[in-house]
């Protein structure tokens, strides 16, 4: 009886080890990286200069997205609001699919998110805030490759604005995948835009790219049925 025992457990220990390594094979880890940022993570100073966001001010940002399906996690943001006016705002993102990348957004946003921020208006008026997503933006996946446009907008008065940082840096993408392809802008709740060529609003955006499921492929699972047989057949 020992000695059957003792012959069966090689067998196992390959069954496994064929499994494991036919598993790992299909599965890939998600992240939460970078995507897009000219703010060095908030090191970069922000400037005086502004775009004001306002109920019919708005902003629009496009981009292409890298290699990985990916969803935004969280948002920095350089705001102004002159001492007189600080207080609590509401701020709105909203994401839109896009044919190209210099379309306007049109229909209906894809995803949405609302938050209230309190503008506290440092001494020198202006400072990065942190966002972390909510809403239905915070589980709505960008699918890879495709191009994507995310609208900015509050629900003040001619009272709160988005700066740009105080070099005007560009945007960086560093190993993310991801491009930015263009800023616009609208004074009148979006019946026309205008391209932004020389204002980069200071801002980051970080996003987690989403991993594959842990599936083993067909080579696997094929892998895995032989190796099956082969315990039975030794086992006759």
């Amino acid at each position: 009886m020992k000695k059957s025992m003792m012959r069966r457990r090689p067998e196992i220990h390959v069954l496994t080890v064929a499994f494991v390594a036919c598993t790992l094979a299909g599965s890939a880890t998600a992240g939460v990286i970078s995507a897009i940022d000219n703010t060095a993570d908030g090191t970069n100073n922000p400037s005086q200069q502004w775009k004001s966001l306002t109920a019919s001010n708005w902003s629009f940002i496009s981009f292409t997205v890298g290699s990985s399906d990916a969803t935004i996690s969280s948002m920095k943001m350089a705001l102004f609001a002159s001492p007189e006016n600080a207080g609590s705002y509401d701020l709105t993102w909203e994401l839109y699919a896009l044919s190209s990348s210099d379309d306007d957004p049109s229909g209906t946003a894809l995803a949405t998110d609302t938050q209230s921020r309190a503008i506290d208006a440092p001494s020198s008026n202006v400072d990065y805030y942190d966002f972390t997503t909510g809403g239905s933006l915070a589980s709505y996946t960008m699918g890879a490759g495709m191009t994507y446009g995310l609208l900015f907008k509050s629900n003040a008065g001619n009272t709160l604005s988005w700066t740009r940082t105080g070099q005007s840096h560009s945007y960086e993408t560093g190993s993310s995948g991801f491009s930015v392809n263009g800023i616009q802008r609208t004074t009148n709740s979006g019946s026309s835009y205008s391209t932004l060529s020389d204002f980069d609003y200071a801002w980051q955006m970080n996003v987690e790219t989403a991993g594959s499921s842990v599936v083993p492929g067909a080579g696997g699972v094929a892998a895995i049925a032989g190796f099956g047989v082969l315990g039975r057949r030794r086992r006759r």
